[in-house]
């Protein structure tokens, strides 16, 4: 799997993977199966007005809300600061980097009164430590390689376009559902992200969902989150 454990005597444990494919698989896991892992880490209070994190500073850990709720943000072109996610009790916000170290590119700041619980690198290894988290990341895991069973399935007969409705499909299971019937995918990968995923290229990936956004199936902004309306994307693949 190219993973090492590096002991610094008096430091942190660190997991180092070789590729950034591995954290964003990892990522991917630990987010899909969230509501089936036991309670671990130690939650700590943050009054409202705090910043959890900033511009610049390492990608190393996710972040649950327990209680209260938590704005992230970026920067504009022109330095104005652009709301990007609100995340309240049970939600999971953040990103961490095991291979590479990145540098955050948002800023997460609590708007009310929060009880968060932090997931770094010690967690991680606290939870695979015990009985019932070892478990909990084995069923995790069990179920992402299933997942992954069924895609490739799909792969081998799907067009590209039915395959990358599906795709959508499955990131607007873990979205926001709204009012509307549409659902916000707050975490959605990168065209590149998408196209590895279903085996096309990068530049298939963006023509086709501009054909569905055009089509009212999809829609999304530059520096916003994708909006998915599954009934019609679901109606869409059943009848190519």
């Amino acid at each position: 799997m190219g993973v090492s454990l590096l002991a610094e005597p008096q430091a942190e444990p660190q997991i180092a993977f070789s590729t950034h494919h591995q954290c964003n698989a990892l990522l991917e896991v630990i987010r899909s199966g969230k509501e089936f892992l036991p309670a671990f880490g130690r939650p700590l209070s943050w009054p409202a007005g705090t910043l959890l994190y900033d511009f610049g500073d390492p990608v190393d850990r996710l972040y649950l809300v327990r209680e209260g709720r938590v704005r992230a943000s970026v920067l504009s072109a022109d330095g104005r600061e652009l709301v990007t996610g609100l995340y309240g009790p049970g939600e999971l916000f953040g990103r961490f980097c095991l291979c590479h170290r990145h540098e955050r590119n948002e800023r997460a700041t609590v708007i009310e009164d929060a009880v968060i619980v932090q997931l770094g690198v010690a967690e991680l290894l606290q939870l695979a430590s015990t009985g019932d988290g070892a478990l909990a990341l084995l069923q995790l895991f069990c179920q992402r390689i299933s997942a992954l069973e069924e895609q490739v399935a799909q792969l081998a007969f799907a067009k590209v376009r039915t395959r990358l409705g599906l795709l959508l499909l499955r990131l607007a299971e873990e979205g926001e559902a709204q009012p509307d019937g549409t659902v916000i995918c707050r975490d959605t990968p990168t065209h590149e992200e998408m196209a590895s995923r279903i085996g096309t290229t990068r530049e298939q990936v963006s023509s086709i969902l501009a054909q569905f956004r055009k089509e009212g199936l999809v829609s999304y902004r530059r520096t916003g989150p994708l909006r998915v309306d599954p009934a019609r994307l679901r109606n869409h693949i059943e009848s190519v």
